[in-house]
């Protein structure tokens, strides 16, 4: 499985959190369902244009230059950012394991994620192939992919291409020498507006760089070969990026490389637009924590609604999913108070069965929630009850058993509860540096602190 990943030039908004909830919840699925996943997430660092134009401006330069900054600085940074929220989401990282806060970017590629700009020479060999099989013509200024020659290149998108072939265009003609409006650059060169591009290789085509398409085709079948199960994207990929990483794998290997493509629809905001950090209107997971809300909140609400259809975000909706995960949580709560392990029920397979049956039918995550509410009402013994649904969590990911065994416990060390009340303590009189460094102090003692409208949260930080 490849999932188009983030480019790192900004901390992710929700919308692009919500994807990686839909597709944490189909990796999850397909482990539980006894598959053997190899998957890839890559991170875009080089070559993505603004607003997905091949003569855009590049995103991770155009933060570079406006922070000065290099880009590689702007790239670890967001790489970090990242990794930071996909552990307070509890989303598994490419290799399956747990992601850690105390990851750095080049420790990620040892767990199944892949860095456009460690893979230039993957993309290079990409492209030449696909010259090799007569695919590409060559400007002065790049190397393009000629969509006439594959005959149902909108296959995917179901456009009609001869209306992008038209003689004349309203885009501002950047290449004159370029043959169809709809034709793609696989390498950029390091001329006219890009001479002074600031990551640059070496290559067949003259020094320059990649085209953002040719990185998910060159690093998906460098890792996962020339056939791929699943590839996942926004529906915003549909009309341009996927397409173009179809055409690009046909003219590389002469065949159809991906068997499944998914697509997640839009997180838009209480107007129907789309949320979009170029739009203004998008926040991050930082800015819903500062307003009360748990990352597991958040994933509730999201993996509730199918990921075919679109959310039109709403903080009443959040606060609904709030009070459903707390409410699931009183629910086990009143059933293993009292217990001497939350291990000791057996797996009740009439409802396991029910629950797999309910994720086969393309991520029915409402349903197998469902599932859930019938169990905790049925009149199994509540030891069974338990020990299914903590399985069920093995999907689900909201850290149930964390959860369980906080509310259990009693008191925090004394010595950690001193700190967490030294902290309360600096926060009221506004000396935020002595709150932050209190935060960092209890980090190092494995507590995560969040803090909401009710106070601090402090919660063990499972690894």
């Amino acid at each position: 499985m490849y999932n188009c990943g983030p480019t790192v030039y900004w901390r992710m908004q929700l919308g692009n959190i919500r994807a990686y909830a839909n597709w944490d919840i189909l990796h999850r699925t397909l482990l539980y369902l006894g598959y053997d996943v190899d998957r890839v997430v890559n991170f875009t660092d080089v070559g993505h244009m603004t607003e997905d134009e091949d003569f855009g401006d590049d995103k991770i330069e155009n933060t570079a230059r406006s922070e000065g900054k290099t880009p590689q600085e702007i790239s670890d940074h967001f790489i970090n950012t990242v990794t930071q929220d996909f552990y307070s989401m509890n989303y598994l990282q490419p290799d399956g394991s747990q992601t850690r806060l105390d990851m750095t970017p080049d420790e990620t590629k040892d767990h199944g994620w892949a860095r456009a700009t460690l893979h230039i020479e993957d993309m290079i060999a990409h492209n030449k192939m696909i010259e090799v099989n007569g695919f590409t013509y060559e400007t002065e200024q790049a190397l393009y992919f000629d969509v006439t020659k594959l005959p149902d290149y909108t296959k995917l998108s179901r456009q009609v291409l001869s209306d992008k072939l038209v003689g004349v265009r309203d885009e501002v003609i950047v290449d004159p020498n370029k043959k169809n409006p709809a034709d793609f650059v696989l390498w950029m060169k390091r001329t006219g507006k890009y001479a002074k591009h600031l990551q640059h290789w070496e290559s067949p085509w003259g020094d320059g760089f990649p085209g953002w398409h040719i990185e998910c085709s060159a690093m998906g079948c460098k890792y996962l070969g020339e056939y791929i199960d699943i590839h996942t994207g926004g529906v915003d990929h549909i009309s341009v990026h996927h397409t173009n990483e179809r055409a690009q794998n046909i003219g590389a290997y002469g065949h159809e490389v991906v068997r499944f493509w998914l697509h997640n629809e839009f997180l838009t905001n209480k107007e129907g637009d789309k949320f979009s950090k170029s739009k203004g209107n998008a926040f991050t997971l930082v800015e819903l924590r500062e307003k009360g809300y748990d990352p597991l909140d958040l994933r509730y609400y999201f993996m509730s609604i199918h990921y075919r259809q679109p959310i039109r975000f709403s903080e009443d909706g959040l606060e609904s999913a709030k009070n459903a995960r707390k409410s699931l949580i009183d629910k086990i709560l009143s059933l293993v108070r009292g217990s001497e392990s939350l291990d000791e029920g057996d797996i009740l397979k009439a409802y396991d069965e029910r629950f797999r049956e309910s994720l086969m039918d393309d991520l029915n995550v409402s349903s197998a929630l469902a599932v859930i509410s019938e169990l905790l009402g049925s009149e199994s013994k509540d030891s069974d009850k338990v020990r299914t649904i903590l399985e069920f969590d093995r999907v689900l990911g909201l850290r149930l058993r964390e959860s369980i065994e906080k509310a259990l416990e009693k008191d925090l060390p004394s010595e950690v509860q001193d700190l967490v009340d030294q902290r309360a303590k600096a926060r009221a009189e506004k000396d935020y540096q002595r709150s932050d460094d209190l935060r960092d102090r209890l980090k190092e003692m494995g507590y995560e602190v969040l803090d909401g409208v009710n106070g601090q949260d402090v919660r063990k930080i499972v690894l």
